[in-house]
């Protein structure tokens, strides 16, 4: 049977899936975030994926987005040459905040705002694509799970040694972290993904914002700040203040994030497909296939009830 390969991978997980010419998604792989900063695992990861999702299929055309894509040169290439090497058939990787886009919109005009471990902003208009964000975690991210968590730990910090009130919000953070404030620099640097471990931190501080405390909230508004301003920054490089947005990533599980968000953009628009669900759609047109409503729409049952 003919099929195509989609995957998405960011800092954190992974998701994989073949599906069929009617988008019946026949079956999917889940792993860990294809993270090339974090080592070369990814590599095994990805064959791992080829031989789990194409075994008895005839694979027409696979697109991967990889995290760092179109970023980092030697990064890029390495990545297309593996790609090249793993799959014997046409192959398109790019950014995952594209495939991200391609699914919340499938070819409709928007910018997709992600924050998931890292945080950026992917445009489409008229066929011109538009990127904001997404400088990485030493001097970028802002608004993503990471930098909650950075930020978080900073506040918690700046409370264990008195220079900010807020006890309660410094315990909260030990007690997620899993040690005392002896062991909290330890913790730090004894991770073997510090942006996955830092990002850990920012469902912590949600928790603490829906229960209402101060810290964690000012931490979260600011956040939505900073990802508001990558909406915006396409609206402005398009002239369109009114250009459709919608949003992935972990980050927007948080209540008073996506309220922030719909305060500073307006309200969203429901993605039409999931990220993995954006590659299947571009590795659907990248084989020539037909792609409809209905192929679309099969899809997003598909992915909706998983």
């Amino acid at each position: 049977m003919s099929v195509v390969l989609g995957l998405d991978s960011g800092g954190t997980k992974t998701l994989a899936a073949i599906a069929d010419r009617d988008g019946r998604v026949l079956r999917q792989w889940s792993g860990p975030g294809f993270d090339p900063m974090a080592g070369d695992q990814w590599v095994d990861h990805l064959r791992t994926v080829a031989d789990v999702l194409g075994e008895g299929q005839s694979i027409a055309a696979v697109v991967l987005g990889l995290p760092l894509h179109g970023e980092v040169d030697a990064i890029s290439e390495r990545q297309r040459a593996v790609a090249a090497s793993i799959f014997n058939c046409p192959q398109l990787v790019l950014n995952d905040v594209e495939v991200a886009c391609d699914g919340a919109f499938a070819g409709e005009d928007g910018v997709l705002v992600l924050a998931g471990t890292g945080s950026m902003a992917w445009a489409k208009v008229a066929g011109k694509s538009f990127r904001s964000g997404g400088w990485g975690d030493v001097f970028g991210d802002e608004g993503s799970a990471y930098w909650i968590g950075r930020q978080a730990l900073s506040m918690a910090t700046q409370a264990l040694d008195c220079r900010r009130e807020a006890p309660e919000f410094a315990s909260a953070i030990l007690a997620a972290c899993g040690v005392d404030e002896t062991q909290l620099i330890g913790w730090a640097y004894d991770q073997d993904n510090a942006r996955a471990g830092f990002a850990d931190l920012a469902r912590a501080v949600d928790a603490l914002a829906d229960a209402g405390d101060a810290k964690a909230i000012e931490i979260l508004k600011e956040a939505a700040g900073f990802l508001a301003d990558l909406g915006f920054a396409a609206r402005r490089t398009f002239g369109q203040p009114s250009l459709a947005w919608s949003h992935a990533g972990s980050v927007f599980r948080s209540r008073l994030i996506r309220q922030e968000l719909e305060q500073r953009l307006g309200p969203p628009v429901a993605p039409r497909l999931p990220p993995v669900g954006g590659a299947l759609w571009r590795a659907a047109e990248l084989a020539d296939w037909p792609v409809d409503a209905g192929f679309i729409q099969s899809i997003a049952a598909y992915l909706e009830n998983q």
